[in-house]
């Protein structure tokens, strides 16, 4: 039997209680077949589950539980007909007795929004035909049946429909997870980022490590050569400084390495935790703030079902996602990093190449066949070490700053591709929500229209 029907059924139940006050076997039966269609809509399953309240509930929590609470006292009102239906025998005394008490619904009196538009208006127009019988007053039944009818069949259409929203929300609720993926996303990155940190400082420690205990070797081996002779104290001092500078140097291009990474992941960090707010905003303007419009009867279900069909936190989670992706260029800081390791480890072989031509030019002075007047003409050994080692103090400070600069327009290049591309992207995120947020606004003014 289609449900329509069962509020029909129920007036020629009523409307055979004139008369001689008994009821009739039509209506007996009648009666039987009408308990037994609600009987199949009082075990219909729920959409929804129940839930353990808590004090601090979000916004979905107590969305689910206003649904569930609407079910639950949706379905108290049919087992109210049902016990009513079981009443019902050949006398009219056991009804007019009962009617009153079976309908006596702590859920009357509910705040739930939703029941208090769908199933409270029939509940109350079939207490008031509990009230004409048990009064006795039968001249009233009859018209009070009519309202009871008309109110029956809004109220099927109202729970259709309302049941079909509430499938709708429910539906794209199960979905707002996606946005805890990015979350996760998000915190992957962070975790990704200071292991890469500590990476990129090992390598810069390991380059620079390894840099100055090779020139130490050679600056040893050049103070051995020049020991005992006339110019040991002099090539002692001019080594000792050059080791210092080039120590000195290194230091330095350590510190500002560090320095330029640790911005890096500043400004990184920063864009990231900006995505990440800015995701939360978005959440709650799509969710939370329309939940909490719903909760306080501000908007209605259909807004909030018309929300949800319009797939607002999958579009929100696609631009999200594509946001995501200008930090995948995080990595990028690598390859300048690897350079360094590269260009530190050339100017190593460059210095010890050159310290070993001081070294094999006073050697050369230690052969039985040299001759100091031929090379009279020439600047001394020392004093070349000493032209040399300016002129290589010059070079490695170039090198250095050469090595600074490339790294730093690359980071800071790096920073910019991301800030760019988030930039771009959030333009049109923004877009996107303000399309959804406009269409969802325009629903609520047609609703303060229609009221």
């Amino acid at each position: 039997m289609d449900h329509r029907k069962t509020f029909p059924i129920l007036l020629l139940l009523w409307g055979s209680l004139q008369g001689e006050g008994k009821l009739s076997p039509r209506v007996i039966s009648l009666q039987q077949v009408m308990f037994s269609e609600l009987q199949t809509i009082e075990k219909s399953a729920f959409i929804t589950h129940p839930l353990h309240a808590t004090s601090n509930a979000n916004a979905l929590s107590r969305l689910r539980s206003v649904f569930h609470e609407f079910e639950r006292q949706n379905q108290e009102s049919i087992t109210a007909i049902l016990r009513v239906l079981a009443l019902v025998d050949h006398t009219l005394e056991n009804t007019i007795q009962d009617c009153e008490k079976v309908f006596h619904l702590p859920s009357l009196d509910s705040e739930n929004v939703l029941f208090r538009d769908v199933s409270r208006p029939l509940l109350l127009r079939v207490e008031l035909l509990c009230q004409h019988v048990a009064s006795g007053d039968l001249s009233e039944v009859e018209a009070t049946m009519v309202a009871v009818e008309q109110e029956a069949n809004s109220y099927r259409q109202r729970l259709d429909e309302t049941k079909r929203y509430m499938q709708i929300v429910l539906h794209e609720v199960s979905n707002i997870e996606e946005t805890s993926t990015i979350s996760s996303k998000i915190d992957k990155i962070f975790d990704e980022i200071e292991p890469l940190n500590s990476t990129f400082r090992e390598s810069i420690m390991a380059a620079t490590g390894n840099l100055l205990p090779r020139q130490q070797a050679v600056c040893d081996e050049i103070l051995e050569v020049f020991r005992d002779t006339i110019d040991e104290a002099d090539v002692f001092e001019v080594i000792t400084d050059f080791a210092m500078f080039l120590s000195n140097e290194t230091e330095l291009l350590v510190e500002d390495l560090t320095e330029q990474l640790d911005e890096w992941v500043f400004q990184t960090s920063n864009m990231i935790n900006a995505f990440e707010e800015g995701l939360k905003n978005i959440t709650f303007e799509l969710i939370d703030s329309p939940i909490e419009s719903f909760l306080q009867n501000e908007s209605s279900l259909k807004c909030l079902a018309e929300l949800g069909n319009h797939k607002a936190m999958h579009k929100m989670t696609q631009t999200a996602e594509s946001m995501l992706q200008c930090f995948s260029i995080a990595n990028d800081p690598k390859r300048p990093l690897e350079m360094v390791y590269h260009q530190l480890g050339e100017m190593a072989d460059e210095v010890q190449l050159t310290l070993q031509d001081i070294v094999h030019c006073h050697q050369s002075t230690l052969r039985d066949d040299y001759d100091a007047k031929i090379f009279e003409d020439m600047a001394s050994c020392f004093e070349m070490t000493q032209l040399t080692l300016e002129a290589m103090e010059t070079f490695v400070e170039s090198k250095m700053d050469g090595i600074l600069l490339n790294v730093d327009t690359t980071m800071y290049y790096n920073v910019l591709k991301m800030a760019t591309c988030f930039y771009y992207r959030a333009r049109e995120t923004m877009f996107a929500f303000a399309s959804i947020n406009h269409q969802y606004q325009t629903c609520n003014v047609a609703k303060n229209i229609e009221l």
